[in-house]
């Protein structure tokens, strides 16, 4: 072999090499690319989300409205529940307790939907609550917000 048929194979060697490097940093940086925008996207999604929820967390309003015993000795104790919010709540559970004894019911309800200016009723019924001169009722919605008050049996 002549030296001119050796340096051509070696010029033919070094655009291929730099060819094949090319479409290898091509193809690594388009999948760099597309992986790089999903990845932001699905933030994007989240991000959004978590501001819609804690923005609506803090448009809920929620206030009880009656809470009275409707018997004598203490059995049931009427919970009404207004929403004075500009959107819908959902009150996920009523718990009532007396801190002393450690007594604890936990009243869970299942549509427990408030419009706005809309107002809910919900029975609670224990024979026990009439062994406490004072009860805690506290309120839970799906957001996480919570409103309390007392009451004497």
């Amino acid at each position: 072999m002549t030296s001119k048929h050796i340096q051509k194979r070696r010029g033919l060697a070094t655009i291929v090499t730099s060819a094949i490097m090319m479409s290898a940093v091509c193809i690594l940086g388009s999948a760099g690319v597309v992986w790089s925008q999903t990845s932001l996207s699905t933030q994007q999604i989240e991000m959004s989300k978590t501001v819609d929820d804690y923005t609506n967390k803090l448009n809920e309003s929620a206030t009880f409205e009656y809470v009275y015993c409707s018997d004598s000795p203490c059995n049931t104790i009427i919970v009404i529940i207004t929403n004075n919010g500009k959107i819908g709540i959902d009150i996920e559970k009523i718990t009532i307790s007396e801190k002393n004894s450690g007594f604890s019911k936990i009243h869970s309800i299942s549509e427990g939907e408030i419009r706005p200016n809309s107002s809910i009723v919900v029975p609670i019924n224990d024979p026990s609550f009439s062994s406490f001169s004072v009860l805690d009722i506290q309120s839970s919605t799906e957001r996480g917000n919570i409103i309390q008050t007392q009451i004497s049996t």
